[in-house]
């Protein structure tokens, strides 16, 4: 009788094991299976080697714990049909489903997931040896396993994600490990080889250019007057830039008393970059070539706009303004008297405009450059101020028009209900 007690609570012990197991290695997250595959002690690298492959792990440890399992379930029946009767059968089997579920599944596996690496370096060694005694058995049951799975699954999902990977930022900000202005770097820091040119861009509107047929000394005042450091400079029409002039360059000139020479003496040969273009590969042309301003081409080849590299760098820093420039207001903002809505300028980067206000557009990230290319979108004509436009992301009111430009738009995340008034 105390022969069999023992095997019995050895078996539950086993079992309560091998169910630890199963939760701490499943329960590894991308930065634990990182750390372990690191650390210099071998138990955790084996562990990290185990972890890498989950099919084998997983059949090994379910396998063993069935048989824990199956047994202690034989050797119940066994005990109470030899010292009580077959009527008490019943009673040992449904008192063995409470213990296992309590002492061999719940407890473990919640003891499991509050110290899975622990547990998952302190059974790497056993789990490994019971791996290479079972081969044949797990070896089989992987097969036929994976026969019945490629039916149903033909592909498996990646095990990271750019949205798992926001989500863990966030998680990080919640739990007060990183502040807010870490957690927007992160983030934008994510999108930021995603984020092409045009979204950026100053507009070939926006863009101050001079022609090539003035003099250095004609056109130095309206650059001073501009306030900028560096100006495309044009052919014949503002189409056609041939270059930039640099502030520095025609001080250099007027030291050298040759303010009477043509303004394209002084140019210095443009970085063209298309629309198209993601802003890691604009900085790192920016690094290369040593210059801090890009004309930027559309697919025609026509001037689209210019991208400098305080542009590039407000992409993961936000706004940079130097003791010159004018200050302008946040980009969105908050309505006071109506919170949940917000003004938002209508050239602010679409993508910006996703991020800060948490929404769910990953389709038309790529496609879409501004706030005002959305709801023109929408509209498919030029809109009117006032104007209530619909969308999948909430509700756009047209604040602002200057002529057929859009300037300012009031965002309503949810569904109009007439309080956009």
């Amino acid at each position: 009788m105390q022969v069999q007690l023992t095997a019995i609570i050895i078996l539950l012990l086993l079992s309560a094991v091998f169910s630890a197991t199963e939760t701490a290695y499943t329960s590894l997250s991308f930065v634990q299976l990182k750390t372990l595959e690191n650390r210099r002690k071998r138990s955790s690298r084996v562990a990290y080697k185990l972890s890498q492959n989950r099919d084998a792990l997983l059949t090994t440890v379910l396998v063993g714990n069935n048989v824990v399992n199956i047994s202690v379930s034989a050797l119940v029946t066994t005990f109470a049909i030899e010292y009580f009767s077959s009527q008490a059968v019943g009673y040992a089997t449904g008192l063995l489903t409470l213990v296992i579920l309590i002492f061999g599944e719940i407890t473990p596996k919640q003891l499991a997931l509050t110290h899975n690496m622990k547990i998952a370096v302190f059974m790497a060694y056993p789990i490994r040896f019971i791996s290479i005694v079972l081969f044949p058995v797990v070896w089989l049951l992987r097969q036929f396993s994976s026969l019945i799975t490629r039916l149903f699954a033909s592909h498996a999902e990646p095990a990271i994600t750019t949205e798992g990977v926001m989500h863990m930022v966030d998680a990080a900000e919640d739990e007060g490990l990183v502040d807010q202005y870490e957690s927007d770097l992160m983030q934008r820091a994510i999108h930021f080889s995603e984020t092409q040119v045009r979204t950026i861009m100053t507009h070939r509107t926006n863009v101050f250019c001079i022609s090539d047929e003035l003099t250095i000394r004609d056109a130095f005042p309206s650059i001073v007057k501009s306030g900028f450091s560096r100006v495309p400079v044009f052919h014949a029409s503002a189409e056609n830039i041939i270059g930039i002039v640099l502030v520095r360059d025609i001080l250099r000139a007027q030291l050298e008393k040759r303010m009477d020479k043509s303004i394209s003496t002084i140019l210095r040969k443009p970085i063209f970059v298309p629309e198209q273009m993601h802003l890691d590969d604009v900085f790192f042309l920016f690094k290369k070539d040593k210059l801090q301003q890009a004309i930027v081409l559309d697919e025609y080849g026509g001037f689209s706009g210019v991208v400098t590299m305080e542009d590039v760098a407000e992409q993961l820093f936000g706004e940079l303004y130097d003791e010159h420039e004018r200050r302008f207001p946040d980009r969105i903002v908050e309505r006071e008297q109506m919170p949940g809505t917000f003004l938002v300028m209508a050239d602010t980067p679409f993508q910006q405009f996703i991020d800060e206000l948490d929404l769910s557009a990953d389709h038309q990230r790529q496609r879409i450059s501004t706030v005002a290319a959305y709801v023109l979108e929408l509209t498919g004509d030029i809109p009117q101020e006032g104007d209530v436009v619909q969308s999948p992301l909430g509700t756009f009111r047209i604040i602002s028009m200057k002529g057929n430009r859009m300037e300012a738009v009031e965002f309503s995340p949810t569904i109009d209900d007439g309080t956009l008034l």
